[in-house]
């Protein structure tokens, strides 16, 4: 048995990847993706044919998160997406001839407007303010620096450039038309007007100087048009705006006082002006002849201060889309009656902000409306919606692209939650009372739902045996699945906003609530928990917990704390309760809900890039008490500290050997993970310490490292890993650091020897107090060919699953799945292993790791932006549950060991009891046989 073990075992984990590998009927089933491009940019926004052949327009939008995307309006799904360069919520795009081009940042980039394949990209060193598209398709850009340069249609080269003769002018915007473009420059009291020629870049004419003080304060924004030029002056108080005419002239309206924001959307010769109040908006529609702003008419106000308008033409009419809550409104601008009202369906009121639409004529009268609409809530931004005659065809949540934490919510046992008080009755009495009590309680359940079980019974054989998934009583709400795979992740967004994800149900958001009321801005969250079955805690920065209902999303309790929250933790209480413990910037703590009972509880906190501190809270003291500081060596920063999951059973306490023998793990809950850079001499280090004592247990100091790069860490059980980019370009010495992302691991055992307890064999109780004795200590280091964005290791209800580190690889935008003995630190190095070591499983240490397409468990799926991944335990034991969101959000199952605990799809049930029938049927036939046989042959011995 031995020999074929020592034959099969090194195939196996050579092929130990292949093996973990999901099936493939389970791809795509077992997990679900939800791509997200964030909220939309208004200038940015439009309706677009994608080639001059194409009948139907598609929704072009650049958003805040940088992500230039093509929308199909029939149904919302993504046509294509692409990332650019980070802009801190700016950037431009516009349409031309098949193309859409881009600006984020100092980059312009042209894409395919079908498929968003990249045609060119080009770099400069200016921030751009501006572009547009000639009818050729060549890009015109005006740079923050007063340069204006045409860029060719095939390549992005530059064919010519023109730049401002004064320094001093500020560039606003240009205006491109059909052989000329006009740029607009803001200098001291004057707005400048300069035409260029498209072909040569030179003057035309005269620059124009117009007397005013233009700005445009974010509050008061201005889409302009090729054709309208529009700005504010005096803080706001002024709107003027100047149609780019052979002659131009402006022209002004004052901007009432109590307005807090303007938009100006101008179409042709209408300029539509919307005002917005706290309370209401309304607009005015304006042309401007000889230098007069002709009001034609004004709109009545709507209540309510979230709106959207938008201008669409169709033949030779101008029509304006005005969305407001509860209804859209049709207007022809040429006059102000209504012609067409689509009245919202109840329980679709959308808060728009922005708005582009498309209206059609029809031969009998009627018109065919479709808006793209963008809306705000309180906590959740930028959710986008497209609104058809009035009904909301389909809603994206792009405001769930801001995810910042998340907590996991376990659902209820409907099997055991109606019989708690029962079970509570049989654990308070007497043996023989609680045997009565039970037997009863069987005999009232079986007379009460005995009937319908046994009449359903034939169906779900039925089902069972052709594998057919019954629909009907598959659990929602708040009751968990048989398997414990529906689990709610409550998630906090940016904004303020708090909601519930179904992960078991495809990323389902089951409730939206917020945590801010304006006008207070949201400053984030210390920390968010689940503090009671079916209730979660925030803790917010500002220094203010709230407790909502995890199931329905309803506030619970909301309390000040007195002072901004610098940290906080969950933590348990003697009476096996709960408790948050929060530490304030004033120096004090706050323990909720009170405990005066509660025990010492040891808390780490970063209170800068030298500082690391250790704080002891009891019962109900409310000034923490300093254990210990961690002050790094001179010239090294922290960049991160790493504590061990709060959830993390271990299995065994030991790690068999080969040859049966045993080494002992250094188990403490307490590890704590601090890693620092020191820019000057290129070196990263990592130290472990006990977050109880602060003592170092562990240290390593790597050279050659890239400071400017992130370090990640994970922790799990008695394993630290860590990735970090070594450059061999800043060593200084000889043999230094291999250039790449190296992936160190270290294991912490209670010995060096086996069978040995170390300086712990001897303690009948150990504290890391009086000192638990400094582990043994195996490092590994290993080349990995992508960068790591974060780290998760599977979490399973008992730990007895093998352990997989998930790893979040940004440059293929993909988890990749790694079992944790591939990177075992006792792999044999420079030999090949011995039989010992092929009994426990090593094999010889390689230097490189390779990424199989195969452990990659979002397959070949495009996620963008991923951030961070959380894991939870299932209720079968093999099975591990794993969230991740930052742009994107994702979920899925993973089965480290494979799913030991449950029947595949494939299993042949029906051949199964097939053999089972036949067998039977067989021996019933041969068991006469042998028995006459055997009673033939005792009469033949006699």
């Amino acid at each position: 048995m031995r020999l074929l073990s020592r034959l099969w075992l090194p195939c196996l984990i050579l092929n130990v990847v292949s093996v973990l590998a999901i099936f493939k009927d389970d791809a795509y089933h077992t997990d679900w993706h939800i791509p997200l491009i964030g909220p939309s940019i208004a200038a940015s926004t439009f309706f677009h044919r994608p080639n001059a052949e194409s009948r139907a327009s598609l929704i072009y939008t650049l958003t805040t998160r940088s992500i230039l995307a093509a929308i199909n309006p029939k149904d919302g799904e993504l046509v294509w997406r692409q990332p650019l360069a980070e802009s801190n919520g700016t950037g431009i795009a516009c349409g031309g001839n098949g193309i859409i081009v881009s600006a984020t940042g100092s980059a312009v980039a042209s894409f395919d407007a079908a498929n968003g394949r990249l045609f060119w990209e080009n770099q400069f060193s200016s921030k751009i303010v501006d572009l547009g598209v000639t009818a050729t398709n060549a890009v015109v850009v005006l740079f923050e620096d007063g340069a204006v340069r045409l860029l060719k249609e095939q390549t992005g080269d530059v064919a010519w450039e023109w730049n401002f003769v004064d320094s001093t002018d500020v560039p606003i915007s240009l205006h491109v038309a059909e052989s000329t473009v006009t740029v607009a420059l803001s200098h001291i009291s004057k707005l400048h007007l300069t035409t260029l020629s498209l072909a040569t870049g030179r003057e035309v004419g005269s620059p124009l100087s117009v007397a005013g003080h233009p700005d445009i304060p974010s509050t008061h924004r201005a889409l302009h048009g090729d054709d309208v030029l529009s700005w504010t002056e005096r803080s706001g108080s002024i709107l003027k705006f100047m149609p780019l005419a052979p002659t131009p002239a402006p022209a002004f309206v004052d901007i009432p006082q109590d307005v807090i924001e303007t938009t100006v959307v101008a179409l042709k010769d209408r300029i539509a002006v919307h005002y917005k109040t706290g309370a209401n908006s309304w607009v005015d529609i304006f042309t401007v002849d000889a230098g007069t702003a002709v009001k034609h008419y004004s709109l009545q106000p709507k209540a309510g201060a979230h709106s959207a308008i938008s201008l669409s033409t169709s033949g030779d009419v101008t029509y304006l889309v005005w969305t407001s809550t509860d209804e859209t409104l049709l207007y022809d601008t040429n006059r102000p009656e209504i012609l067409e009202t689509y009245p919202h369906p109840q329980g679709q009121s959308v808060n728009a902000t922005l708005a582009i639409s498309e209206v059609v004529a029809r031969l009998d009268g009627s018109w065919a409306m479709r808006s793209f609409v963008s809306s705000w809530a309180l906590g959740f931004v930028g959710d986008t919606h497209l609104i058809r005659n009035g009904e909301i065809a389909w809603t994206r949540p792009e405001s769930l692209s801001s995810i910042v934490a998340s907590t996991w919510v376990e659902l209820l046992d409907p099997t055991t939650e109606g019989i708690v008080e029962d079970l509570n009755v049989e654990t308070h009495t007497s043996i023989g009372a609680a045997y009565i009590h039970r037997v009863k309680r069987h005999l009232n359940e079986l007379a009460e739902y005995g009937p319908d079980w046994v009449k359903a019974l034939p169906q779900r054989i039925y089902n069972a045996f052709l594998s057919v998934e019954n629909t009907e009583s598959e659990r929602t709400g708040k009751w968990k699945d048989f398997f414990g795979f529906r689990k709610f992740a409550v998630v906090v967004t940016a904004e303020g906003g708090l909601a519930a994800i179904d992960v078991g149900k495809n990323g389902e958001v089951v409730w939206k609530a917020s945590l801010v009321s304006p006008p207070v801005k949201f400053a984030g969250i210390s920390g968010i928990y689940e503090v009671r079955k079916g209730t979660v805690a925030i803790v917010a920065a500002d220094g203010e917990y709230i407790e909502y209902d995890a199931f329905e999303g309803n506030e619970l309790l909301r309390a000040e704390l007195g002072a901004p929250a610098l940290t906080s933790a969950l933590v348990d209480t003697p009476s096996e309760t709960k408790a948050v413990v929060v530490i304030l910037d004033n120096g004090k703590s706050v323990v909720l809900p009170p405990s005066p009972d509660l025990g010492p509880v040891y808390l780490s906190i970063k209170e800068s890039s030298r500082l690391v501190k250790g704080l002891r809270v009891t019962g109900l003291s409310h000034h923490p008490e300093t254990t210990w500081t961690f002050v790094p060596p001179a010239s090294e920063e922290i960049t991160s500290v790493v504590s061990r999951p709060v959830h993390d059973p271990v299995a065994s306490i030991g790690r068999v050997l080969g040859d049966r023998s045993v080494i002992y793990k250094y188990l403490n809950q307490h590890l704590l993970v601090i890693t620092t850079i020191n820019p000057t001499l290129s070196t990263a280090s990592v130290y472990i310490l006990d977050a109880v004592s602060g003592a170092v247990l562990h240290s390593a100091t790597h050279s050659g490292v890239d400071t400017s790069q992130p370090i990640r860490v994970g922790v799990s059980e008695n394993w630290v890993v860590y990735s970090y980019f070594g450059d061999d370009d800043v060593v200084s010495t000889p043999g230094g650091a291999a250039k790449g992302y190296h992936l160190v691991v270290s294991e912490l055992y209670e010995s060096e020897f086996a069978n040995d307890r170390g300086s712990l064999g001897q303690a009948a109780n150990v504290s890391s107090l009086t000192g638990a004795g400094k582990p043994y200590v195996l490092s590994q280091s290993y080349i990995f060919p992508s960068p790591i964005e974060a780290f998760a290791v599977s979490s399973t209800k008992q730990g007895i699953t093998a352990r997989e580190i998930l790893i979040l690889l940004p440059g293929t935008a993909g988890i990749y799945t790694l079992p944790k003995r591939i990177i075992d630190p006792r792999r044999p190095v420079g030999r090949e292993p011995d039989n010992a070591e092929k009994e426990e499983g090593l094999f010889r240490y390689q230097p490189v790791i390779e990424i199989d397409p195969r452990s990659i468990i979002t397959h070949e799926r495009k996620v963008l932006g991923l951030k961070k991944m959380e894991t939870t335990p299932a209720e079968l034991e093999s099975t591990s549950i794993v969230f991740a969101y930052g742009l994107d959000l994702f979920g899925a199952r993973l089965a480290p060991s494979m799913t030991f605990d449950m029947l595949g799809k494939g299993f042949g049930k029906i051949q199964l009891v097939g053999t089972v029938v036949a067998l039977a049927i067989g021996a019933a036939v041969v068991a006469p046989m042998v028995r006459r046989k055997q009673i033939n042959s005792r009469w033949s011995a006699m």
